[in-house]
């Protein structure tokens, strides 16, 4: 998670720079970025993480019900909604406890101990990590979709798609290794501290150039040509439709196969939305992941250097956290038939307890009138 490097600088940094006063006459740098970490990860970031985790529950929901997308797609888009889920209420449990809770409570204690920061902090990247490479998956699926259109029927199938998901679940867990070692090793005593430094060093960069830097470079090259695939595919079909000029008469087949196409461009276009939203929030993330790997060795440990480290790190956490957060959105936005599914779900809803009060409210009025009349004048 991007807050790994602030939580490896706060460890690091030494205390000097951060008892010294951010401007003059201003607060010291460690109030300085527990304000702006207040404001980032828990102003902002607790209301994205609450309405991620419920609307990431609809989109399951959505497309539990929706029979239209193709089921390769479907999996995939579920299996996302699902890890967002729990990476979003993992992440609440982390962060929170830790920007709230004082520094020297019972509580922070708790929440700094190895039962506790190990299976939760473990958790919370190795989700991070199948998300990121589950819309890898989502990416190089369209990509195959749009630039070869008949292989792809024949490539990508349901039992592909299992075995990539389980595949993708394992590596995450594989590249997680390093950090899950390291927490391990991080209290373990002076004598390990020398294979704690060299596990967090393998888990920097595992964060910074698999979890980060690959992902959102294969999704900037899948998200641009599935865009110019798209305009070959926008061009081709204005083309077709210039020449038959009066319209050709169809048959109930062809003018089935030309809803399906526009289908398939149409889910294609807003998937595409989801990869661009992805990388536009995922964004912030890089230039930590690069500072990450070079800093050891080319920027000073500088004052200035470390508290804009850990301030990259915070909106490069809240970013991650949008990514799972927005995607729901977009649906809802572009496709209008998941908003009628939307409606129709939450209507079912409202009528199902409005018939359960109703019934209620007569049972008791059936048993009070029965009482009435069985009591004696």
């Amino acid at each position: 998670m991007a807050t790994n490097a602030s939580a490896n600088a706060s460890t690091n940094a030494n205390s000097s720079c951060l008892s010294k006063v951010t401007w003059l006459g201003g607060p010291t740098n460690a109030d300085f970025l527990h304000y702006n970490r207040f404001i980032i990860l828990s102003v902002i970031g607790i209301p994205v993480c609450a309405v991620g985790v419920v609307t990431s529950a609809l989109s399951i929901c959505l497309f539990c019900r929706d029979t239209s997308t193709p089921r390769t797609t479907r999996k995939l888009l579920i299996f996302t909604s699902l890890v967002d889920v729990h990476f979003l209420f993992f992440s609440l449990l982390y962060l929170q406890p830790l920007i709230c809770c004082r520094s020297n409570s019972t509580w922070m204690k708790f929440y700094k101990s190895i039962g506790y920061l190990l299976p939760i902090f473990s958790l919370v990247n190795i989700l991070e990590s199948l998300r990121n490479w589950l819309v890898v998956l989502i990416g190089v699926e369209r990509f195959l979709v749009v630039c070869f259109p008949v292989h792809s029927k024949l490539w990508w199938n349901g039992r592909l798609t299992n075995h990539l998901i389980a595949a993708t679940v394992g590596f995450s867990v594989l590249i997680r290794l390093p950090l899950i070692c390291y927490l391990a090793f991080e209290n373990a005593g002076p004598e390990r501290s020398g294979v704690a430094s060299w596990l967090y060093q393998i888990h920097s960069w595992t964060d910074s150039v698999v979890v980060t830097l690959i992902p959102w470079i294969i999704l900037v090259v899948c998200g641009v040509h599935v865009g110019r695939g798209l305009r070959r595919s926008d061009r081709f079909r204005r083309e077709q439709r210039e020449r038959q000029t009066p319209p050709l008469e169809m048959n109930g087949e062809s003018t089935s196969t030309t809803r399906n196409a526009a289908r398939g461009v149409r889910l294609t276009r807003g998937l595409l939305i989801v990869i661009i939203t992805f990388t536009v929030f995922m964004l912030p993330l890089v230039p930590v992941s690069i500072i990450q790997l070079i800093s050891r060795h080319i920027l000073p440990s500088s004052c200035v250097y470390l508290v804009a480290l850990h301030i990259c790190s915070y909106v490069a956490a809240l970013g991650s956290q949008l990514n799972s957060t927005a995607n729901f959105f977009v649906y809802i936005v572009y496709w209008g038939r998941y908003r009628r599914m939307l409606l129709r779900m939450l209507h079912c809803e409202c009528t199902k307890r409005a018939r359960r009060l109703e019934n209620d409210s007569s049972r008791d009025l059936s048993m009070l009138l029965i009482r009435i009349r069985a009591a004696p004048e």
